[in-house]
């Protein structure tokens, strides 16, 4: 027998569309958003849930919730060991900011280089934490179906390590906002990937232009998809 995960990465924030690090620090969904959250949880509304782990970063958290919505009672339960990558002195700042400062080190840095940024975690470092979260949301939900969600970098680190692939391949994946993928975990810790980044329930939104800040239990919105 077989764990069932459902890994999705949160929703468009005010940080992806600003380009930045953020890493652990707190950023608002935007409406476009809000509106991907939504459409993820119709998506899931008919699959089976036993239950929910998610990063214990808002962002994740409200994606969570928008899918257990129509899922009874599962409340998600927190790991921070599902957080994205620590940016440390890049922490909140525009990538754009951090490419005039550290080139080098940041050309370095997507090629899949040993050293992360400033006072960072190390790709190795996310790579080991993020892979352990998952298999703990495993274990936790052995032989049924656990919703995890998590973030960009996070979940292909998280991907590279159960599948050993060398530290400059961690990148190598393409993972979208609200995009599921879909695993397999057997008891041993052996993982499957079943699909990657399907993210079809939020082609075709239209875009947004409700002002920031938006929260759930506001007036619905229609949006588009835009790449983060």
């Amino acid at each position: 027998m077989s764990t069932r995960v459902l890994l999705v990465r949160h929703a468009q924030t005010f940080g992806n569309i600003e380009g930045r690090f953020c890493g652990h620090s707190e950023t608002e969904l935007t409406p476009l958003g809000i509106a991907q959250a939504r459409a993820l949880g119709l998506r899931l509304a008919a699959e089976k849930i036993d239950g929910a782990v998610c990063s214990d970063l808002s962002r994740a958290r409200l994606t969570a919730e928008a899918v257990l919505e129509s899922h009874g009672d599962i409340v998600p339960a927190f790991d921070a060991g599902l957080r994205e990558m620590y940016y440390g002195e890049w922490e909140a700042m525009l990538g754009t900011d951090v490419r005039a400062l550290h080139p080098e080190l940041m050309r370095s840095f997507f090629l899949g280089g040993i050293e992360g940024a400033p006072g960072g975690e190390s790709i190795a470092e996310v790579r080991t934490r993020t892979a352990a979260a998952l298999l703990r949301a495993a274990e936790l939900h052995r032989n049924g179906t656990v919703l995890i969600v998590s973030h960009g970098n996070a979940i292909m680190a998280m991907l590279a390590e159960v599948l050993g692939l060398p530290l400059e391949r961690t990148w190598a994946f393409s993972i979208e906002n609200t995009s599921v993928s879909r695993l397999l975990v057997t008891s041993k810790g052996h993982v499957t990937i079943q699909s990657l980044n399907d993210a079809a329930h939020i082609h075709g939104l239209a875009e947004a232009t409700i002002p920031r800040p938006f929260e759930f239990g506001q007036e619905s919105v229609t949006t588009s998809a835009v790449t983060a």
